[in-house]
This record gives structure tokens, sequence and C-alpha cells, in this order.
């Protein structure tokens, strides 16, 4: 999931090279839905 988002990100700019911070960003969004996802799940079996 990381590394494709993180050649979306590159993409999107219009690179054929992924770089750092494309690989931090990737990781970002997908830690964040990681969390989002947890959260919906705990509210689901209060």
């Amino acid at each position: 999931a990381v590394c494709t988002e993180a050649g979306m990100f590159a993409l999107r700019e219009r690179r054929v090279h992924v770089t750092q911070e494309d690989f931090e960003m990737a990781v970002a969004k997908v830690m964040k839905k990681e969390t989002e996802k947890n959260m919906s799940l705990r509210k689901l079996w209060k």
C-alpha cells in the first residue's frame, strides 16, 4: 500500500521517479487510514 501511494504522489506531479518525500507522505496517509479504520471498529464493538 505504501509503495503504491508513493508512486501515486509522484505521478500526480508528473514525475517518473519516486522520492523519499513521496514515501514519507505515503506512510503518513496509510497510517492515517489505519487509525481511522481502528477507530470505527472500536465504536462498533462498544
